[in-house]
């Protein structure tokens, strides 16, 4: 049953004046089709001035049937129904217009060019398109942030750029590819190849005049003794020992002198073998890539 409320011709002409096929609301000369005043268009008055459209959900908008091109509704709740078909633009709370197809955006601007583009932010979560790039699964996207990862080649994750800086990719590696370390160990295969250890030669100290006893046993055998001497002359075993043979407990003093000496030096280098951190000086931000809105 519907219900019709009558306006006394009184308080409709008070309201609402019609001149040349325009309607004016509050004025008694519209200047266009449609033509509304506020009624208190200055001051400190706390009334309400303004235009109430309809108010309605996604999933009312989304079952809606033979919708006018231009329809203008208000979603106050994004998350019912689901983000397909004619509300398949409808992510967020606002103003939305009916473009004959498709439930868009009241105010509106076109980014689509911005889509994949990186950017550096200190904000700390998605926002206005723009998500960041912690290595969540594609799935867990709105069905058209889902599709638009997808065409950029991230099928199953985007990126995690935590704790990493960005480089230009090479022909062969694919978009998303990581690599690098933070922290950097030197290998002996990263050295120059040279020797460490070299030949080296010197002079002993010098020790004074100084003669040298055997290793082993109490005396040096002395050989080539004249015959028939005793080995007078030899040795300090005294005349008479063993015909052409002496013995003697020390060689001859040599006076002060020194010794030469060569050989190899190895030097150790010492290290510890700790590991290079290999990052320059750094601001800490976060990385968002551009998925739309």
């Amino acid at each position: 049953m519907k219900k019709k409320i009558n306006i006394s011709s009184i308080v409709f002409l008070t309201i609402v004046n019609i001149a040349n096929g325009q309607v004016g609301v509050y004025t008694s000369t519209p200047q266009s089709t449609l033509d509304i005043k506020a009624i208190n268009p200055i001051g400190t008055f706390t009334s309400t001035d303004g235009i109430l459209v309809p108010r309605v959900d996604r999933q009312r908008a989304q079952n809606m049937a033979s919708i006018e091109t231009s329809t203008v509704i208000y979603i106050n709740n994004s998350t019912t129904g689901s983000q397909t078909g004619k509300a398949q633009n409808i992510d967020n709370t606002g103003f939305y217009y009916f473009s004959g197809s498709l439930w868009e955006k009241l105010f509106y601007t076109d980014k689509s060019s911005l889509t994949g583009n990186i950017k550096y932010s200190v904000k700390t979560s998605d926002h206005n398109g723009w998500y960041l790039l912690d290595g969540r699964a594609v799935s867990a996207f709105p069905a058209a942030v889902k599709a638009k990862a997808e065409a950029l080649g991230f099928t199953t994750n985007i990126p995690n750029a935590s704790d990493r800086v960005l480089k230009t990719k090479t022909a062969t590696e694919s978009l998303g590819t990581v690599g690098g370390n933070n922290m950097l160990t030197i290998l002996q295969s990263n050295l120059p190849n040279i020797t460490l250890s070299s030949n080296t030669s010197g002079t002993t100290t010098a020790s004074g005049a100084h003669a040298h006893s055997p290793a082993v046993g109490s005396a040096f055998l002395l050989s080539g003794t004249s015959f028939g001497n005793n080995g007078n002359g030899y040795g300090n075993a005294g005349n008479g020992a063993w015909g052409g043979v002496n013995a003697r407990g020390n060689t001859a003093a040599a006076g002060a002198h020194t010794h030469t000496f060569s050989g190899t030096v190895s030097t150790p280098l010492g290290g510890g073998g700790q590991p290079i951190d290999n990052r320059s000086p750094y601001l800490s931000v976060n990385t968002f890539i551009y998925l739309g809105e």
